[in-house]
C-alpha cells in the first residue's frame, strides 16, 4: 500500500516535471513563496527547505529542481501547470520520493501541509554524474537490513528508511556521508568503534548533516524511531566520522 501510494503521487507530480539548470530558476519556489518555503540548510551538494502551509494557502506559479520530498503532513492540493491543466493529489505522512524539476502552483483544499525537500545540485548540473560512495564491508544496509530499508536509489542519491524501536540493538556499521530527517522521536545510545558511547535524541522534522558519515553500533532507549537517511552521492567524507 506504501509503494503503491508513493508511485501514484510521483506519477502526478511527474506530469508537471521539467528540467532544470544548475541555477536558480527566476521563479524559485523560495524567492516566490519564502513564507511557505524556508531554507533551512545549504551547502554546495544540497538546499534543504522545510514547507508549511493550512487550509486555504494559495502558493503563485514557481519552480522545483530536482529533489528528494519527504512529507511530514496530511493534506489535499489543488495544483495548476503552465498549460492552465490543473490536478488533485494527496500529500501523506511518511511519504518520501524522488521528483524531477517542475513548475507549478497550487492551493491547499484540506489539511496542513509540512514537507521537507531536499533540493540535490549534482542533479542540476550537465555531464556525467558523481562517483558512486566508496561502501565498507559493515555498510549500514548489507550489516542491518532489516533496520535499514532502502526505498530508491540512483546516480545521485541512495534513500532509505531507518526503523527501530525500544530495546532494539544494531551492530556496528558505517554510513557514507548522509543527511537525516527524522519522522519520530526517539533516544539512541551510539557506541563508536573505539567503545565510546554518545546518547542522541531524535525529535520529529529533526534535520542532521553527517558530512563524514559515520561508524557505530546502536541501542534504541526509548521511542519508536524512524528517520529517513539520504546519501549524497556528491559528497566525500573529509574526516574521520564523529558518531
Amino acid at each position: 500500500m506504501y509503494r503503491t501510494k508513493s508511485v501514484a503521487l510521483v506519477l502526478a507530480f511527474a506530469m508537471c516535471a521539467q528540467a532544470f539548470g544548475q541555477s536558480l530558476a527566476p521563479n524559485d519556489a523560495v524567492t516566490v513563496d519564502p513564507d511557505v518555503h524556508n531554507v533551512i540548510l545549504e551547502n554546495e551538494h544540497f538546499r534543504v527547505f522545510d514547507a508549511r502551509a493550512s487550509k486555504g494557502t494559495k502558493s503563485p506559479m514557481h519552480s522545483h529542481p530536482p529533489r528528494v520530498l519527504i512529507s511530514l503532513g496530511k493534506a489535499r492540493l489543488r495544483m495548476a501547470l503552465p498549460d492552465g491543466k490543473v490536478s488533485l493529489f494527496d500529500l501523506n505522512p511518511g511519504q518520501v520520493f524522488w521528483l524531477e524539476g517542475a513548475r507549478h502552483s497550487w492551493e491547499l483544499l484540506a489539511g496542513e501541509i509540512h514537507v521537507i525537500a531536499v533540493e540535490i545540485k549534482s542533479a542540476q548540473k550537465e555531464g556525467p554524474p558523481p562517483a558512486a560512495p566508496e561502501r565498507k564491508a559493515n555498510d549500514s544496509v548489507s550489516a542491518d537490513p532489516e533496520a535499514h530499508h532502502v526505498l530508491f536509489e540512483n546516480s545521485h542519491v541512495r534513500v532509505f528508511e531507518g526503523r527501530t524501536s525500544h530495546g532494539r540493538k544494531s551492530p556496528m556499521h558505517s554510513h557514507p556521508p548522509t543527511l537525516l530527517v527524522s519522522l519520530d522521536w526517539m533516544r539512541l545510545k551510539l557506541t563508536l568503534p573505539d567503545g565510546k558511547t554518545i546518547i542522541h535524541d531524535f525529535s520529529p522534522s529533526q534535520v542532521l548533516w553527517l558530512a563524514d558519515g559515520g561508524e557505530h553500533s546502536w541501542e534504541a532507549l526509548a521511542g519508536s524511531g524512524r528517520v529517513i537517511a539520504i546519501e549524497v552521492k556528491s559528497a566525500k567524507p573529509t574526516a574521520a566520522p564523529k558518531i
